[in-house]
């Protein structure tokens, strides 16, 4: 083997790594461990929907900075400093050995830098790999591998925990966030950065407008259904919001880049939905392999409408999970590999040419939806709590299938109506 190829895979996996780090700081509180010892638990719980929000804010602003910086170079710089800071978060963490609780340090506080710091790094990353096919599709893979995994992974107070929620309980590793900022620093010392690829220097600002429009009504969408989930007026009109929402964000963005952002709005109501406990350790793995297949076969096959389809049959199985009740390890076994097919698959086949509108639409899965808000009807906030794991124990009716399969419906039909009105883009590479 040829060094440049060990060089090559050695970067890929650090990308990989470094990615997944970051997307788990934001989808998860930065301790399982400290919840049962802070004083500010409850503040940390009804936060971290909030800091998530502001995550994908972060990670969209840095990318359109990083793009308008025009340099590869300062894309791995940055990323590096802001993982650098999550690994110095994560020290703070550690508690008074006398007692074990978090002496002069508000639990809320530094999970909200956590995941202010991983946007930075998955903003900034996005545009360092961009324009390089392999890494680029390692990045869209540990982006949407790590999403994935943090919305699997239950408290490990459940007895039903399993997976990847024994490594995940108590917070990151600091050894593997250590490892993953020696790594970057290493490449992002020694690989040379190839020439400023354009002449412009003015922010996007497209991406960043869309942003706005689509993040922040997600969150108050789901902060409302989250307080009237049963009224069905409330349900209606949230569900024409998501959807006109969606679309308007996505003509705001160039060309059919806004695609992906209407495919990830979808699916992020009705991935939200899935019934996910119990299951195998196996199922986690399993997961994350058919995230790789249907990104592989999206990149090589794009039809952005045949996925805006299989959310449609993803929200149908949804309804029909409620419906039939079939066994529990059965529907979350079956729910969770779907779930991973089908967001590789609309990930893959709608890769936008710009990182900044990339960003956009991935980051657009770390705001909590209005599926979030209908996991439990008998938990009335939006916050990281019981209601995020979603089990066949909790009996949520039709109702939250029957929203899941209308937005799934009138985004597909919003796909439709980008790819008539917007012409073609060129062809991507894939590696």
């Amino acid at each position: 083997m040829q060094p440049s190829t060990v060089r090559c895979a050695v970067e890929a996996v650090t990308v990989f790594v470094a990615t997944t780090v970051a997307v788990l700081a934001i989808m998860l509180p930065i301790s399982f461990a400290s919840l049962s010892v802070s004083l500010h638990v409850d503040l940390l719980v009804f936060n971290v929907p909030r800091a998530m929000t502001g995550a994908a804010f972060v990670a969209v602003i840095t990318a359109a900075v990083t793009v308008a910086i025009g340099s590869v170079r300062t894309a791995r710089w940055t990323a590096l400093l802001a993982l650098f800071g999550i690994l110095v978060n994560h020290l703070a963490l550690i508690p008074d050995s006398t007692d074990g609780h978090l002496d002069g340090l508000s639990l809320p506080t530094l999970n909200f830098i956590d995941a202010l710091l991983a946007g930075v790094v998955v903003g900034a990353l996005a545009v360092a790999v961009w324009n390089e096919p392999l890494l680029r599709t390692v990045y869209l893979f540990g982006a949407l591998g790590g999403t994935l995994l943090g919305d699997l992974t239950q408290s490990p107070t459940d007895p039903k925990s399993d997976g990847f929620s024994g490594a995940l309980g108590g917070t990151l590793p600091l050894w593997f966030i250590a490892a993953s900022v020696l790594a970057l620093g290493y490449f992002a010392l020694t690989t040379a950065a190839p020439p400023r690829s354009t002449t412009e220097t003015a922010i996007p600002l497209t991406p960043v407008f869309a942003a706005m429009v689509s993040f922040t009504t997600t969150i108050i969408t789901a902060l409302a259904v989250a307080s009237h989930k049963t009224s069905a007026s409330y349900l209606i009109i949230a569900t024409i919001v998501v959807i006109a929402t969606a679309l308007a964000a996505a003509m705001i963005l160039p060309g059919r880049d806004g695609i992906l952002l209407v495919l990830m709005s979808s699916l992020a109501v009705t991935g939200s939905l899935v019934i996910t406990l119990p299951r195998s350790g196996w199922v986690d793995i399993a997961a994350l392999a058919a995230i790789a297949v249907g990104l592989r076969i999206g990149m090589r096959r794009p039809h952005p409408l045949l996925a805006a389809t299989t959310v449609l049959a993803l929200a149908c199985f949804v309804l029909a999970a409620e419906v039939f009740t079939p066994p529990a390890t059965l529907t979350a076994a079956l729910g969770c590999l779907a779930l991973g097919a089908v967001a590789g698959y609309c990930l893959g086949t709608a890769v936008p040419l710009s990182p900044a509108c990339g960003t956009v639409g991935l980051a657009i899965l770390f705001v909590p939806s209005i599926g979030v808000a209908l996991s439990d009807s008998d938990f009335g906030n939006l916050a990281y709590s019981s209601s995020w794991y979603r089990t066949t124990d909790v009996d949520r009716g039709i109702g939250p299938g029957l929203v899941a399969i209308a937005v799934a419906l009138g985004c597909a039909l919003a796909v439709l109506a980008l790819l008539h009105h917007r012409s073609t883009p060129p062809e991507a590479v894939t590696p």
